[in-house]
């Protein structure tokens, strides 16, 4: 999936609108953000691998959306409202979406 493919997923999923770039500088910004949560996820002990495996861009890409609409909710444990109830849960993204991800570490040296 290329970064245009993963902006038109993002543009569709949150705006509704394919054409609609707009909001294209966040929506990159988020997906470097995933693509960091991914690496130091899958390698915890290697900081010399820089670039996220082909493979994993469907997850970058639904963690970058999952970022994005999680923007300024960071760090609420429990919201009530008019009988609405949020409750954020610990870390940047959802413990399912993490759970996708296995690290992988070497023999230490």
């Amino acid at each position: 999936m290329t970064e245009e493919q993963q902006l038109q997923k993002m543009r569709l999923e949150i705006l509704e609108d394919i054409n609609d770039t707009s909001k294209d500088d966040l929506f990159k910004s988020k997906l470097i953000d995933a693509k960091y949560i991914a690496l130091d996820t899958l390698y915890p002990f290697n900081k010399e691998i820089t670039e996220l495996p082909d493979r994993y861009t469907n997850w970058q890409t639904r963690c970058a959306i999952e970022l994005y609409n999680s923007m300024g909710q960071e760090g609420y444990i429990s919201y009530s409202e008019n009988g609405l109830s949020y409750t954020k849960a610990d870390g940047l993204i959802s413990k399912s979406l993490l759970n996708e991800l296995t690290p992988k570490a070497d023999v230490p040296r």
